[in-house]
């Protein structure tokens, strides 16, 4: 069975606890857990419209244009694949980075996982014995 994990993840710098000093930190939020990748693009999507009502989009040097809207999708990735991954590049101009991924979630019955990694270390060991000789 398998599930779709929406986040976003916010990267950023900020003053320390005793404010002497600076850091970098990063700061994840869960957008929602959803049962088909579809319903995770349309949440993913209806928050990155959000993020684009507080920042601007990328203009790019030279005045060559303005960036474009980056959405999730079932077929808008690289060849045709699964868009899922959204990162603030050359999207929106904010004053941190942030990525907005979606990821899949399998759920596997734990006895069979546990039978299935004892078998393939007995093969591992197998063969790194063989080897040995």
């Amino acid at each position: 069975m398998e599930k779709y994990l929406a986040t976003i993840e916010f990267r950023y710098s900020k003053v320390t606890k005793y404010g002497d000093d600076t850091t970098f930190t990063c700061k994840t939020v869960t957008i929602g857990v959803y049962e088909d990748f579809e319903d995770a693009c349309k949440a993913g999507n209806g928050m990155l419209e959000g993020m684009e009502k507080k920042f601007p989009l990328h203009v790019f040097p030279n005045g060559r244009g303005t960036a474009k809207k980056e959405r999730f999708s079932l077929r808008g990735g690289c060849f045709g694949s699964k868009k899922d991954l959204i990162t603030s590049g050359a999207y929106l101009k904010t004053p941190f980075e942030f990525y907005a991924k979606i990821e899949t979630l399998k759920y596997d019955p734990v006895e069979e996982t546990i039978d299935n990694v004892v078998e393939q270390v007995k093969k591992y060991r197998e063969f790194k014995s063989k080897q040995e000789e």
